[in-house]
């Protein structure tokens, strides 16, 4: 798919230098974070990432003993205009398109939204959101 962008997904106990251990891991092998965002939870954190080479990052990472999966999400690009967030949120949700969860981050001056939807509605969000004009960015925009 196109738009089907590689997330991993890292659990990694909530302690201190676990984050470091996992970006040590990513960092000598010559992969470039794109993305990341952590949640945690009393115990555990987890690590939601998009990296240059998805495929060699979790191989490596198990390779080091870290539990990761992929999750294929999506990317929005959206300008920083009052309304461009909710024009994309009010598009999903006139679909009756759940978001999972959205986290965010910026190339020069435009926004790049990052999008969960479940995996049986991926196409009909996308499909909708290229009716409605709104950018998609493939997934070889992240990856080397």
């Amino acid at each position: 798919m196109k738009y089907a962008i590689q997330q991993l997904s890292v659990f990694i106990e909530n302690k201190s230098g676990e984050l470091s251990d996992f970006t040590k891991v990513l960092s000598k092998n010559g992969i470039s974070i794109k993305s990341i965002l952590l949640a945690d939870s009393t115990d555990f954190g987890l690590v939601r990432t998009i990296v240059d080479n998805p495929q060699r990052a979790k191989a490596l990472l198990e390779e080091e003993g870290f539990s990761v999966r992929f999750t294929n999400v999506f990317g929005v690009k959206i300008e920083d205009i009052v309304g461009s967030f909710d024009k994309v949120v009010s598009t999903l949700a006139n679909q009756n398109i759940n978001i999972q969860y959205t986290y965010s981050f910026y190339e020069s001056n435009t926004g790049i939204f990052i999008f969960s939807v479940d995996k049986n509605y991926f196409e009909a969000a996308i499909n909708s959101l290229v009716a409605a004009d709104i950018q998609i960015l493939s997934a070889s925009h992240f990856y080397k």
